[in-house]
């Protein structure tokens, strides 16, 4: 979140008359007890306030009087400093009038959450908040999280995005509970730690429901449940969220008391929006019956931001040595452009027993492939289902299996490098007339492209913003071929010509402009002169509106081919290699190994200002795609910061080459 506007520290407080007193009023926070939790949120208003008046350390920078009143994972030294604002008051500064506290009239209890709205003037803007609150151990409220409905921004969730980690240490909980009566005020140092048990994992923002703690002696299960449209469908006659709620109901009651659970799910709340993941309730040992209504409640409406939910499953996960598992039930692949195959990966990875499950739901044979690797990559077990009752089966077995340990992977023997041997599927050497049949042309223009006599392709580009995302790019090449089963690589020989110093060359599979994934070799000009750039581009989305975008850049010319250009050896041997790519041409490949794509540039290195020439080769690091789709695509254009500036480029030979160990 930007950072919002500095004003002139003003402050016109109009404190109602029960907030005037509330500092000295004892706290009798009890489950259940909403004016407890709704005392506690105006002593925090009433000591914000007066640090604020007073030009004091504000309260949530200063962690043991921030402990009294937020739950730990939310305190942070200098907290506002990270957050670049005051969330308290929704601004820097702030001239504040007609203060309202009282406990949300909609739902002032929600599942055993206490959920406190607030309502205030800022500088003549009506502001509005809902405060979570939960008990913890020693049955005292504690706020779990800040959510602004003005701005719709949560605490929880800007300081996760921060990178801060917000899971709370277990029985480390300082309350406000047993401050006497009598002179009690807050932040007087009359604070006493809870006694015993483990704290409960903040959640997100509304929805939060507290736990009892954390069994030490069991496991912990996350389940994590697609809410997304597509579970409307129906199968035997039944919508398959039905059929999901059943299961799940039926089996959280049989689950062994140890059991530490939670619940997430995804796309249920807001149709089309890709951060559409909630935890509705972090894991914690507590009696299950409290998540029954919870699972009836999830309604079906949105994507299916699989990724996102996995990468989100790590705050609810409680940092321990315990076996973890998460139990992913979708009916569906990832439709907002992310990995999940990696994300199950780092999920797994943060932990010695954790591992990531899959039940697939109503999938073709080809999606439940694709979703496997979420699994593989998760060290779990995938579990197909195409019924109710094979579900229902399917479900059982995975959560039988979270209670298995882990076996340790067997070490990989040692083994000699092999080539990969490869087989010519489809060449084109653009030696003309004409391109083979199978070519279309994209926004074609004579003009710009014709071939050179000698065995290439001459392409212009000019106009700027021509290049791989914009769908009235010209001469944008696509190949009617099938694309071979197994590995292949998509390789292009190229020349560039720079001229603009904004030139990229883009070898792609492509649906559509809003739906593609592929490599780039590309120069770009600021600072130090030009450099060269190799990325692995991707794409997906509506073909009519803002697609997500994920890329992977390497600079070749900052710690790769040279370490920098902005000294003159650097810059002298930088523009050496540029000139190569005019001369010799490179090679652009994109490369598939099972579900992983990766690109890679291959060039020969001019021997130059005292560098040894030779054969150079770079690859990316690779991305996961859980459905290969799109057709071969080639296409050279310009930046939009080419301007009138033309540049040249010629093609030598496109191939698609099937791999084989």
């Amino acid at each position: 979140m930007s950072a919002l506007p500095t004003r002139a520290r003003v402050l016109r407080l109009v404190v109602p008359f029960s907030l005037a007193l509330c500092a000295a009023l004892p706290s009798h926070a009890q489950q259940g007890d909403v004016a407890a939790a709704e005392n506690l949120v105006r002593l925090f208003y009433a000591e914000h306030s007066k640090r604020f008046n007073d030009g004091d350390t504000p309260l949530l920078n200063d962690a043991p009087a921030a402990k009294e009143f937020l739950v730990d994972g939310l305190v942070q030294g200098e907290l506002q400093g990270i957050l670049q604002f005051d969330p308290v008051y929704d601004a820097q500064d702030a001239s504040i009038s007609d203060l309202s506290i009282q406990p949300d009239p909609d739902a002032p209890l929600l599942q055993g959450a206490a959920r406190i709205k607030v309502t205030f003037t800022n500088f003549g803007m009506p502001i509005r908040h809902i405060y979570t609150l939960i008990t913890v151990p020693d049955g005292s409220w504690q706020i779990n999280d800040i959510y602004s409905e003005t701005n719709d921004w949560s605490l929880s969730d800007l300081l996760q995005s921060a990178g801060v980690d917000i899971r709370s240490d277990p029985g480390s909980e300082i309350t406000l509970k047993g401050s006497s009566a009598a002179g009690s005020t807050v932040g007087s140092g009359q604070t006493q730690a809870a006694n015993g048990g483990d704290a409960v994992i903040p959640g997100m923002e509304e929805g939060d429901l507290p736990g009892n703690g954390l069994s030490s002696e069991g496991s912990d299960l996350l389940f994590v449940l697609d809410g997304s449209g597509s579970m409307w469908g129906q199968v035997d006659g039944v919508a398959k969220i039905t059929t999901a709620k059943q299961a799940l109901t039926g089996l959280i009651g049989d689950l062994p008391a140890q059991t530490n659970v939670g619940l997430m799910a995804y796309g249920h709340r807001r149709e089309g929006d890709c951060g559409d993941t909630e935890i509705l309730y972090p894991v914690s040992n507590f009696d299950t019956e409290r998540l029954k209504p919870v699972i009836d409640a999830i309604t079906p409406r949105g994507k299916t931001p699989i990724a996102a939910a996995l990468q989100q499953a790590a705050s609810a996960m409680p940092a321990s040595n315990r076996p973890a598992n998460v139990l992913l039930i979708s009916d569906g692949l990832e439709t907002c452009g992310g990995d999940p195959c990696a994300a199950a990966k780092a999920l797994a990875e943060r932990g010695i027993n954790t591992r990531v499950h899959v039940v697939g739901f109503d999938l073709t044979q080809e999606e439940n492939q694709a979703l496997q690797c979420i699994a593989e990559n998760g060290g779990g077990n995938y579990y197909a289902a195409n019924n109710a009752e094979s579900f229902t089966e399917a479900v059982k077995q995975a959560v039988a299996d979270t209670g298995k340990a882990a076996e340790p992977p067997a070490p990989a023997p040692e083994a000699e490098e092999v080539v990969p041997a490869s087989t010519l599927v489809f060449e084109e050497t653009f030696d003309g007339p004409e391109l083979a049949a199978s070519w279309q042309t994209l926004n074609g223009t004579d003009r710009l492209a014709r071939f050179t006599g000698s065995g290439t392709l001459f392409v212009s580009a000019l106009g700027g913003d021509t290049i791989y995302d914009n769908k009235n790019a010209l001469n944008r090449l696509v190949l009617d071929e099938p694309l071979p089963d197994g590995d292949f690589d998509l390789s292009l020989k190229f020349k560039l010509h720079e001229q603009s110093g904004h030139e990229s060359v883009s070898l792609s599979l492509l649906e559509d402009t809003n739906n593609q994934i592929g490599a780039m070799a590309w120069i770009w000009t600021k600072g130090c002169g030009s450099y060269l750039n190799l990325s692995l581009t991707r794409l997906s989305g509506d073909p009519e509106g803002k697609p997500e975008v994920s890329r992977f850049d390497v600079n070749l010319f900052g710690k790769q081919i040279v370490k920098t250009v902005c000294d003159k050896a650097g810059r002298a041997y930088g523009n050496k290699v540029l000139e190569s790519l005019s001369t010799d041409g490179a090679l652009l490949r994109l490369k598939r190994r099972g579900r992983a794509l990766s690109a890679a540039i291959e060039l020969e290195l001019p021997a130059a200002d005292g560098q040894e020439g030779g054969p150079y080769v770079l690859e990316t690091d690779p991305v996961t795609v859980l459905r290969l789709a799109g057709k071969p695509s080639v296409l050279a254009g310009q930046w939009n910061k080419a301007k009138s500036q033309e540049s040249h480029f010629e093609f030598d030979r496109f191939a698609i080459e099937l791999v084989s160990q």
